[in-house]
C-alpha cells in the first residue's frame, strides 16, 4: 500500500488525464481492499500464521530510503518519493522469502509465482536505472 501511495502522490498535485487519475485511484483502492480481506475476512485469517510472519518490516522502509538516497539522480522531491516506492516495490519480496524459508514446505506454485515477481522486481530496476 505504501508503495502505490508513494508512486502516487502526484494525485495531490492534480491530474494529467481522466483515465491515469482513476487508474492510479483503483491501484490504491484494490490494494486497500486486498489488505482489509487478508486480515480480517474468514477464510485468509483461517489459514494466516502469525508465528511464521515475524519479519521486521521496518528494515525494508529504511533499505528502500537508503537506496533511494543512494542512487537517486534528481533533487525533485517527487522524483525522490517515485524513486523510493521503486525500490520499496523491489525489496516487499523479502517477507514473503523469509516466510517460505521459516516454513520450508511451499507448493510449486506459490514458489513459481515468488520466483517470477522478484525478477519481475529485479529487471523493473534495471530497467529504471538504465534508462531514466
Amino acid at each position: 500500500m505504501v508503495v502505490f501511495l508513494t508512486r502516487y502522490i502526484d494525485l495531490l498535485l492534480g491530474w494529467r488525464s481522466f483515465y491515469i487519475f482513476v487508474m492510479k485511484i483503483l491501484f490504491i483502492a484494490i490494494t486497500a481492499y486486498t489488505i482489509y480481506l487478508m486480515k480480517f475476512k474468514k477464510p485468509f485469517s483461517l489459514s494466516y500464521d502469525k508465528d511464521s510472519d515475524a519479519f521486521p518490516h521496518y528494515y525494508i522502509y529504511l533499505g528502500a530510503l537508503f537506496m533511494a538516497v543512494l542512487i537517486h539522480k534528481s533533487l525533485n522531491p517527487m522524483d525522490f518519493v517515485w524513486s523510493f516506492s521503486i525500490w520499496l516495490e523491489a525489496l516487499a519480496i523479502l517477507p514473503q522469502l523469509f516466510m517460505i524459508n521459516k516454513l520450508k514446505d511451499v507448493e510449486n506454485i506459490t514458489a513459481h509465482y515468488i520466483l517470477f515477481l522478484g525478477l519481475y522486481r529485479i529487471f523493473y530496476i534495471f530497467h529504471w536505472y538504465t534508462f531514466p
